[in-house]
């Protein structure tokens, strides 16, 4: 039990950088966090499982139900509205965990999912000034035990009532994470997978994605992260993306880029590899790929680094232009020369 306990409160170290009472996002434009005009906290029930941490973290049983409550308080001297929501916890593609949208699962029953489990049935709060409010988060388990951990957020976003300049909006929120566990999650043997690896783009940009998915409920936490894309039958590498560290929620996936750096992208087969280190042990995971022509042409024609860069003619359009006068005038002087022998002889 005290291994279990001392295993269970790293995992839970490792993701209370990941699930905050204070995280802060700012959609389109950041501001000062003064602009936020409410504070929120968890009020911690008796089976939270750490008691040091500013988020849920609750040990739960089959078919329990349970109502944790959240306190909000309105800091400024103007009326504040609030929407509610509720998601699961999904990896970006930098490898942080967020909570914005309601993510595509890995291995998992529906039906256990956090967000079939957690409900907060006010969607939207109005604050007066300075005033209080209690948000209850309603908790209902399935009949059968949670393997490993569940991990979700109560997203408050600050509706914005003012009138703005321009095409820029702020939007602020504060999250609260609720994590469920029923079984200890340190047991449970880690699966991570490179389930395919395709031609794409982000930002108007050439890359390469390859999908690692973590098909466990529990917290992978992976250090010295090395993607690369060869030629198939090649060692040589062509492009690659690396990382110090990262997160992969549990039952989610990651789609990882590796930029092409402004390169066009050529048909052909290619060899995706994803190697990073997990406590003691190291993942190196590869998957084919094939780039088709079609694929190709479209993502060349639309990046904008690629198009940007200048031809081979705008590139040497002088050098080429000097040696077409060049040869001209080599050409001119021979057969000036040759006309010259043959009115001597």
């Amino acid at each position: 039990m005290k291994k279990w306990c001392v295993l269970f409160t790293v995992l839970l170290a490792s993701l209370s950088t990941l699930v905050s009472v204070s995280s802060v996002h700012a959609a389109e434009n950041s501001a000062p966090a003064q602009d936020i005009q409410f504070i929120a906290h968890a009020q911690l029930p008796k089976n939270q499982v750490s008691t040091n941490v500013s988020y849920f973290d609750l040990q739960m049983e089959p078919k329990q139900e349970q109502t944790v409550h959240v306190d909000v308080t309105n800091t400024s001297a103007k009326k504040v509205t609030l929407e509610t929501s509720f998601h699961q916890g999904s990896t970006n593609s930098a490898g942080v965990i967020e909570y914005k949208q309601t993510p595509t699962s890995v291995n998992q029953d529906p039906n256990k999912s956090i967000e079939k489990i957690v409900t907060v049935r006010e969607k939207e709060i109005t604050l007066a000034p300075k005033e209080s409010k209690d948000i209850p988060i309603h908790i209902v388990m399935p009949k059968a035990a949670l393997k490993g951990i569940q991990i979700g957020a109560i997203r408050l976003l600050q509706k914005n009532t003012e009138t703005t300049k321009g095409n820029i909006q702020n939007q602020f929120a504060r999250e609260i994470g609720v994590v469920l566990q029923s079984s200890d999650p340190a047991k449970i043997p880690s699966q991570l997978t490179l389930s395919h690896a395709k031609a794409d783009q982000i930002n108007a940009r050439n890359v390469v994605v390859e999908q690692i998915e973590n098909a466990q409920p529990k917290l992978i936490a992976l250090k010295n992260i090395k993607a690369t894309v060869t030629k198939a039958g090649s060692t040589k590498v062509l492009y690659q993306a690396k990382q110090t560290q990262a997160s992969v929620a549990p039952n989610s996936a990651m789609s990882y880029p590796i930029s092409l750096n402004g390169d066009a992208f050529k048909p052909g087969k290619y060899v995706a590899t994803f190697e990073a280190k997990e406590g003691t042990h190291t993942w190196k995971l590869t998957k084919n790929f094939t780039v088709k022509a079609a694929t190709s042409k479209n993502l060349n024609a639309t990046d904008v680094l690629v198009q940007s860069k200048p031809s081979f003619f705008q590139q040497y359009k002088w050098i080429v232009l000097g040696g077409i006068f060049l040869l001209v005038v080599i050409v001119g002087l021979i057969g000036n020369t040759l006309r010259l022998k043959k009115k001597m002889n």
